[in-house]
């Protein structure tokens, strides 16, 4: 399977909100469905954050200026790094890279540790506690793997009416989102940028950020936590000791091999003990 990734275009997004829908109906997750429910956010933001049933949403970043605002989207979900600290941090091997570059969870794995949740730098993952267990489980976007191992895009780049999404071979996404950056400064964004080529270790969502990282809510330079570096080098130490214990258990069992258990007798009277050994 092809590397691939999803471009994202700030410069070409309205905040429609088209790719949130899409995402919580080709994943069946639950989202408010009365006035009750929902919770009013005084933001066109809804929901303010990610949360295990929301792997999607649109971010809105307001700058005030003298006439009126000016509006700074962005589309916040699992980037899919190379070296992705969830997968480093996970001690269970539930966090798993797949060949086309998705970064996939395996609810069935995963022990309710929460590392991943820990220690991603970009806070995506999120967990809860489901029905009939006591512990909790992470989830995020998956890039929609059932569909992209079938040929098919994401969900959330088949809703978008604008092509502010697109979806393809992550060597070509890279040079289009380099193209499109160099046209919008010849349209006066100075700023604009692309993200996601080189940070931590190349990404497959790759980001064209038309007013700059920061106005579009990016981390520059984002960095794997040097705790997840340490929980990654562990897990071959932690192989090793299990192999340890492992061998020792058969050497212990090879070593009684053959033993013959004594009877133990104590004689009161001489204040003695006399050992038969028993076949």
């Amino acid at each position: 399977m092809a590397e691939t990734a999803i471009l994202y275009d700030a410069s070409k997004c309205t905040a429609c909100k088209g790719c949130q829908v899409a995402c919580k109906q080709w994943n069946q997750l639950p989202a408010p469905l009365t006035a009750e429910e929902y919770e009013f956010t005084k933001s066109f933001q809804s929901p303010l954050d990610l949360d295990p049933d929301t792997w999607l949403i649109m971010n809105f970043y307001e700058v005030p200026k003298d006439i009126g605002i000016e509006w700074n989207f962005m589309r916040n979900a699992c980037f899919h790094c190379t070296d992705a600290a969830c997968e480093m941090a996970c001690p269970v091997g539930a966090i798993t890279h797949k060949d086309n570059g998705a970064v996939v969870i395996d609810q069935e794995k995963c022990i309710g540790c929460q590392y991943c949740v820990n220690n991603c730098p970009f806070s995506v993952p999120r967990a809860k506690v489901l029905g009939g267990t006591d512990y909790a489980k992470s989830f995020k976007c998956w890039q929609c793997f059932d569909r992209t191992s079938n040929d098919k895009d994401p969900a959330c780049v088949t809703t978008c009416p604008t092509e502010a999404l697109e979806f393809g071979d992550r060597a070509e996404i890279v040079t289009k989102a380099k193209a499109r950056v160099e046209e919008l400064k010849g349209q006066g964004f100075t700023k604009a940028e692309v993200y996601g080529v080189d940070e931590v270790g190349g990404m497959h969502t790759i980001i064209v950020a038309h007013r700059g990282l920061e106005a579009h809510g990016l981390i520059r330079d984002p960095k794997v936590p040097a705790a997840t570096n340490l929980l990654d080098l562990a897990k071959p130490l932690s192989a090793v000791g299990l192999a340890a214990i492992v061998g020792g258990l058969g050497l212990s069992f090879i070593m009684g091999t053959g033993y013959k258990r004594g009877e133990h007798t104590y004689d009161e009277k001489t204040d003695t003990v006399t050992i038969e050994e028993v076949e």
